[in-house]
C-alpha cells in the first residue's frame, strides 16, 4: 500500500495520493463535519476556525488557519461534491488572486481502505515556486495529510 502514498508535480498541477486506513464513508465524514475537520486540517502547528461550512455545489467553507504567528483567511467555494467519492472546488484567501487555485479530491475505497486522490490545479508553476518559497506549501500539503491520517488512526483506536 506504500506505492499510493505519492506526491507529483507536473507543471503547475500538485497531485497527492495517500491510503488512509479507514473506510471511505469516515474519510468523508472528517473531510466534510467542521467538527472533525479543525482537528486535523493545515500544517504541523496550525489551528482551525470554521466561520460557516456547507459542503454542495456552489455552497461555501469559510475559514481561518492559525499558524506562523498570522491568521490566514481562507475561502473555499464548491464546485462538485458526490458522497461519499468526490470534491471539487475553488479556493481562495486573502492575497492576490494569482493564488487561487481548483482541487479535485477523489475518495476510493480500496481493500477496507480509503484510497485518496488530491489534485491541485494552479495558475502557472511559478506560482507555486513562489508559494513553496514563501510558506512552504508543498511540505504544508504533505502534513495536512499526515495529520488527516494521524486524526483518523486516532479515531479508530477510540472505538
Amino acid at each position: 500500500m506504500e506505492k499510493y502514498n505519492t506526491f507529483s508535480q507536473e507543471d503547475n498541477i500538485l497531485i497527492h495520493t495517500r491510503i488512509l486506513n479507514a473506510p471511505r464513508d469516515l474519510v468523508w465524514e472528517v473531510w466534510t463535519n467542521p467538527e472533525h475537520i479543525k482537528k486535523w486540517w493545515g500544517p504541523n502547528g496550525f489551528s482551525l476556525t470554521t466561520k460557516s461550512m456547507d459542503v454542495a455545489p456552489g455552497k461555501t467553507w469559510d475559514f481561518i488557519m492559525h499558524g506562523m504567528g498570522k491568521d490566514w483567511i481562507n475561502k473555499i467555494e464548491y464546485t462538485a461534491v458526490k458522497k461519499p467519492s468526490l470534491i471539487s472546488y475553488r479556493h481562495s484567501g486573502e492575497r492576490s488572486e494569482d493564488y487561487n487555485f481548483s482541487v479535485t479530491i477523489l475518495f476510493e475505497e480500496v481493500e477496507g481502505k480509503t484510497l485518496l486522490t488530491m489534485k491541485s490545479v494552479f495558475k502557472s508553476k511559478e506560482i507555486i515556486e513562489e508559494l513553496n518559497r514563501k510558506v512552504n506549501a508543498i511540505e504544508g500539503g504533505k502534513q495536512t495529510l499526515n495529520r488527516l491520517g494521524d486524526y483518523l488512526k486516532e479515531l479508530s483506536d477510540n472505538y
